[in-house]
């Protein structure tokens, strides 16, 4: 069988160097390519070293677009709107894209000087790009051939409260996630430096963290109108992996605790990578694999949802590979039927 010709941009980050480690695994996927401003001509093992011997891969400048049948844009915010409509002008449409930023996530084009403090440079294309978290909108990835990954805490946070908003629930939902230093990308700086995040928490943008409008947005859809709020504090953990979103709202008037359940049964019925779990979950049962445990709790006129995610795979490049499955017709799971580590 002909396998897909992909090529990575921005490989040596953390999200991808998880990217590589993946489609190495992936039966239908070839790497072609996978770009480096830092190690050009480097093999891939100099910035992911867990890869020695597993490729011989070096990493490039630059991506010859016109030979792949898939890229992976996975550099920073602003990267992909610059660049992906000249990608698109040497390619046409026929190249599928996955991107990791948040450039093409939103649908508004008047939200992006307000939450990445930058006006967007190619508006044209957003509603060109399916939003890319599968179990909430798998039937738009099936047949999009550009996709916008989403963020991490969003990953986390929409598939806390997908089912709700889905069920028609209403109000704002008090969200405390946290997360770890991995999340903050490869280039330490003085807050993710280790000596002062280890043993130590730390609160950052409350209220205004950029992934808060494409939660709702997603939340919105699902609702088809105006729904659940979403009002979000990030935490800074002193671990590697990880996000584990705390969620609270009231429950709604006349509901029961008997429908919130079953509204989170009857949504992931067939999504294979999220799990609902009888008790709160534990970030070591998830790192490392592509799940989403799911715990779920209603008492005293209160709902609340707990979700772990590993921020690295199934808030990065597992998703990313789950979109390109989804993508292609393949199975959703192919390439990522693997469990975590654990402990």
């Amino acid at each position: 069988m002909k396998k897909l010709r992909v090529g990575i941009e921005g490989g040596a980050g953390f999200a991808g160097g998880e990217l590589i480690r993946l489609l190495l695994g992936h039966p239908r996927v070839e790497i072609v390519a996978a770009t480096s401003a830092t190690f050009p001509g480097q093999p891939v093992f100099m910035a992911h070293p867990n890869l020695r011997g597993r490729t011989e891969l070096a990493f490039s400048r630059k991506l010859d677009y016109a030979a792949l049948d898939c890229a992976f844009l996975a550099g920073g915010h602003g990267d992909a709107m610059n660049n992906v409509p000249a990608i698109l002008a040497q390619t046409g449409p026929k190249l599928r894209l996955i991107d990791f930023s948040g450039d093409f996530r939103l649908r508004d084009p008047e939200l992006y000087p307000r939450w990445y403090t930058r006006t967007h440079k190619a508006p044209q294309l957003l509603r060109r790009f399916a939003y890319g978290l599968v179990e909430m909108n798998r039937a738009e990835i099936r047949k999009a051939r550009w996709v916008a990954n989403p963020g991490c805490f969003a990953t986390a946070a929409a598939l806390a409260l997908g089912p709700l908003a889905k069920a028609g629930a209403t109000g704002t939902v008090a969200v405390t996630a946290v997360t770890g230093s991995s999340g903050s990308g490869a280039s330490p700086s003085l807050i993710t430096h280790h000596p002062t995040r280890h043993s130590n928490l730390r609160a950052y943008k409350p209220f205004t963290h950029q992934h808060v409008p494409e939660v709702e947005q997603i939340l919105h859809k699902l609702a088809g109108g105006p729904g659940l709020r979403l009002s979000l504090i990030p935490v800074s953990g002193p671990f590697a992996r990880g996000i584990y979103a705390v969620c609270q709202l009231d429950l709604p008037k006349g509901w029961t605790e008997k429908r919130v359940q079953e509204a989170y049964r009857g949504a992931y019925a067939g999504s294979s990578f999220v799990r609902l779990v009888p008790e709160p979950p534990t970030l070591n049962a998830v790192v490392g694999s592509n799940h989403c445990d799911v715990f779920v709790a209603v008492s005293d006129g209160r709902i609340g949802v707990i979700s772990a995610i590993d921020n690295l795979v199934k808030g990065a490049a597992g998703q990313a590979v789950q979109n390109l499955n989804v993508m292609m017709g393949w199975d959703e799971g192919l390439g990522l039927a693997f469990a975590g580590h654990y402990p």
